[in-house]
């Protein structure tokens, strides 16, 4: 009888500006797994909010889903990366 255990595959994804301006809710695709989200894929998303198209909606929803999430996180902490919970999910996300 085999008591291994399998070991959950556990990664690293960074995602780029793309990805989140055409799918708001890939910050929430990946919840077993890790993500990295550059600075400037944020300053490229802040600075594609403005305007009427889909895009820009899209870019200002996931602003307001980062919002969310960080709203009571210490600027201190960020910097190190950390471990979030969703409100989607009950297991976590790491973002750094």
């Amino acid at each position: 009888m085999n008591t291994h255990t399998p070991r959950k595959h556990h990664c690293l994804f960074v995602l780029d500006t793309n990805v989140l301006m055409h799918d708001p809710t890939a910050l929430f695709r990946f919840m077993e797994h890790d993500l990295y989200i550059p600075m400037v894929v944020l300053e490229e998303l802040d600075a594609g909010k403005k305007g009427a198209s889909e895009t820009a909606r899209n870019v200002r929803q996931v602003s307001r889903f980062l919002d969310d999430m960080l709203t009571d996180i210490d600027l201190a902490h960020i910097r190190d990366g950390l471990t979030i919970k969703t409100a989607f999910a009950e297991n976590t996300d790491h973002l750094g």
